[in-house]
């Protein structure tokens, strides 16, 4: 829709480790080191400014990417992602070392298991509350089968690096830069978070007070794959909103 309704060039790469790009060691998910690789990448298309969009840990990028390279930065568009860090969970160990934090997604990944697409097709479905063709198809470019089971292309090392990379690196850091450079930065939220609404609330909250010139905006929903459960009523939100900051 970005580019059929509202004339955008889309540059969509999969991140390191996700999709079909190759993973990066584990300890080199820095917000930072991903937001240089995007660098790498506008250079070697020849794009000397960009809009950068980023829909939950992509939004942490999308603001290392403009703090750290304002002038090609034309603005920062934040899908439910960017506001609040692992640090401020009361539940999260920031103490824990990368090995620690690898450790523990390598625990968790039999969660994220299916005995094959259709179950994991019936998950995604029941999640967002919708589903087609089109949905499928991008959510089959996250998993593989291995093992006669289906499972995310992301591995643990990869999870646990990009846990400790918002550690070392927290996205709040980046909040003071982005003020002085004063680039437009538009949030989009679901209205509503669940058992984190008071987190997400204050994250918000910190974030208009160090980044004034943040517009936020609420879609009816409290489900957190925004891109998944209302793409085109998110796509209008951002186009219209680039169209009305030219």
């Amino acid at each position: 829709m970005l580019v059929r309704e509202f004339g955008f060039r889309v540059i969509a790469p999969d991140p390191p480790g996700h999709g079909r790009s190759p993973p990066l060691a584990q300890e080199a998910y820095l917000p930072s080191r991903l937001a240089r690789v995007a660098d790498e990448l506008l250079d070697a298309l020849g794009v000397s400014e960009a809009v950068s969009v980023g829909f939950s840990v992509g939004a942490e990028v999308a603001c290392a990417f403009g703090a750290r390279y304002s002038a090609r930065t034309a603005a920062l568009v934040l899908v439910d992602g960017g506001y609040s860090d692992f640090a401020d969970l009361p539940d999260f160990d920031v103490d824990a070392g990368l090995a620690t934090r690898v450790a523990r997604a390598r625990e968790r990944a039999s969660d994220e298991v299916y005995p094959g697409w259709d179950a994991y097709f019936d998950y995604e479905r029941s999640a967002i509350g919708r589903w087609s063709p089109e949905l499928e198809a991008a959510h089959r470019a996250t998993m593989r089968e291995r093992d006669g089971k289906v499972e995310p292309i992301i591995t643990p090392e990869t999870v646990g690096g990009i846990r400790h990379g918002n550690c070392v690196e927290p996205t709040v850091s980046t909040q003071a830069a982005l003020r002085a450079a004063r680039m437009p930065v538009l949030l989009v939220t679901p209205a509503r978070h669940g058992r984190r609404e008071a987190l997400a609330r204050a994250g918000i909250e910190r974030f208009r007070a160090n980044v004034p010139q943040l517009e936020v905006e609420e879609l009816p929903t409290g489900v957190h794959d925004l891109v998944s459960y209302a793409g085109p009523d998110l796509a209008v939100r951002i186009g219209s909103w680039l169209i009305r900051r030219g």
